[in-house]
């Protein structure tokens, strides 16, 4: 018995020398680890950052992928939906397109003069996302049953009404139109004379209304297409008449 007690002593001496020579091993490895992170950290290398538009590009590119890739790719070649075909090809394109147009270091210069300001840029986007949702919820409200008569003029609509609800917003879009004006107002093709460019910068707030609605008269006017054909113009249609 004392034999066996022994034997397992030393045996359970061994297996916590073992364990105990693991784990400081293993604290070892985490300092060095940490000192090593942590020099880097301190002093990291100096990289240039990537412009801005290669960024959104390597970003859009990287959802085609993901979009490519993931289990819906069956969309781009249905079996069963020949519409989920051409969508998604459409959708697969307009990224090539977008990502094309960005890679262009000429047109992305032209691009970041017009809106300079990151937050005009931030502000625009938040309405034409605004925009786009509500344009999106209209669609899916659409009854089934009702989508091919009415889908399209409910989404035309929507479009409509959101974008004259943007419009209203004068307190963000305006100041972004005195800004565009003051720098690009008397270059072609929009060549301002010095006296428009001086109500725009200083618009009054009857100014600044009167601008809003003509904007909103525009959009109501099918974006001037009513003005053109004449005033009983239909809107468009989903079914022909």
């Amino acid at each position: 018995m004392r034999e066996s007690s022994s034997k397992i002593k030393i045996s359970t001496y061994y297996i916590m020398k073992i364990k105990r020579n693991q784990v400081i091993i293993a604290v070892v490895v985490a300092i060095v680890g940490f000192l090593l992170v942590n020099r880097f950290m301190q002093k990291p290398k100096a990289i240039p950052a990537a412009p801005a538009a290669l960024v959104v590009a390597a970003d859009l590119k990287d959802m085609k992928y993901q979009i490519l890739n993931s289990s819906k790719t069956e969309m781009y070649r249905s079996g069963d939906s020949t519409a989920h075909t051409i969508a998604g090809t459409i959708l697969e394109q307009a990224i090539d397109i977008i990502v094309a147009v960005l890679e262009q270091p000429e047109v992305v210069k032209i691009g970041n003069t017009l809106i300079a300001s990151k937050d005009d840029a931030d502000n625009v986007a938040t309405m034409i996302e605004e925009v786009g949702k509500d344009v999106a919820s209209a669609i899916k409200d659409t009854p089934a049953d009702k989508f091919e008569k009415d889908g399209l003029k409910n989404a035309y609509t929507t479009l409509q009404s959101s974008l004259k609800d943007e419009v209203d917003k004068t307190d963000i879009w305006f100041p972004i139109l005195q800004r565009f004006a003051a720098a690009h107002g008397g270059k072609p093709p929009i060549s301002m004379n010095q006296s428009e460019r001086d109500r725009i910068k200083n618009a009054s707030p009857s100014d600044k209304n009167e601008a809003r609605n003509a904007m909103k008269e525009f959009i109501d006017a099918d974006f001037g297409r009513s003005s053109r054909s004449g005033p009983n113009r239909a809107p468009p249609s989903a079914s022909p008449t």
